[in-house]
């Protein structure tokens, strides 16, 4: 099998790369490619794919028999030269929802909740919890919005004290983010290099729908670029389980 280098691991704020084909071929959604290093993102991890072009054409990245593929561009040969390209804005904004899922679902851990599942698209991010246990905690909509206050508090508490976000991959090829002061967990999603890049992150609502608890957020990166002083060589996401 072909072997790729996945350079978004180490570095969210890499867009624009050469890179090398390793496999290409037709399927039956048309052409596709792999190439390495690989800087698109795939959907996966409730993080939805980088928007990007391959040689000026768009595609549309996905994971199929252990690579990433990209779908959409003429294939190229395989041993060709290609020039790699990633919608900036949206990828900012896809790390900046990822890691306040990250913070927002350690939140939640530290109140007794369960993790069980998320989404981390824009317009749409939200983490749910099991309920089990919870049910006096959150039996009225005044209870609900004291909850929602609560969590709305200790985040901001914990982005004013900012902190450092890391990833490393261990020899099994397992990725662990790491957001300084918060927590640890297995994540293969792109992230922001520090708290400080993160703005504009709300909790919107907590509620109790179809036996889950669904706290739902929004998100923002902080500006134009990294924030100043960031190791170039850290970011972040998590497993199923974690609030990748």
């Amino acid at each position: 099998m072909a072997r790729q280098i996945h350079a978004y691991y180490d570095d969210t704020y890499l867009t624009d790369a050469s890179a090398t084909v390793v496999a290409a071929g037709t399927d039956e959604e048309g052409p596709w490619a792999a190439v390495s290093p690989n800087i698109f993102h795939p959907k996966g991890g409730g993080q939805p794919s980088d928007e990007g072009t391959l040689d000026g054409a768009p595609i549309v990245p996905a994971r199929a028999d252990g690579l990433v593929v990209l779908h959409g561009a003429p294939a190229p040969e395989v041993g060709a030269s290609v020039q790699c390209h990633v919608d900036q804005g949206l990828r900012r904004r896809h790390a900046a929802l990822h890691t306040a899922g990250h913070v927002l679902g350690h939140l939640g851990e530290a109140r007794g909740w369960t993790h069980s599942g998320h989404s981390h698209f824009p317009g749409q991010a939200r983490l749910d919890f099991d309920p089990a246990g919870h049910e006096e905690e959150l039996a009225t909509p005044e209870l609900r919005e004291s909850v929602r206050a609560e969590l709305q508090a200790q985040m901001d508490a914990v982005l004013a004290r900012g902190g450092q976000v890391s990833a490393s991959v261990d020899g099994s090829g397992h990725r662990t983010v790491t957001i300084e002061g918060v927590n640890a967990e297995p994540c293969g999603g792109t992230h922001v290099r520090s708290l400080a890049d993160l703005t504009g992150v709300r909790i919107l609502e907590v509620k109790v729908k179809r036996g889950a608890i669904k706290v739902r957020y929004e998100a923002e990166h902080a500006g134009p670029g990294a924030s100043p002083g960031a190791d170039p060589g850290a970011e972040a996401e998590a497993p199923q389980g974690g609030a990748a």
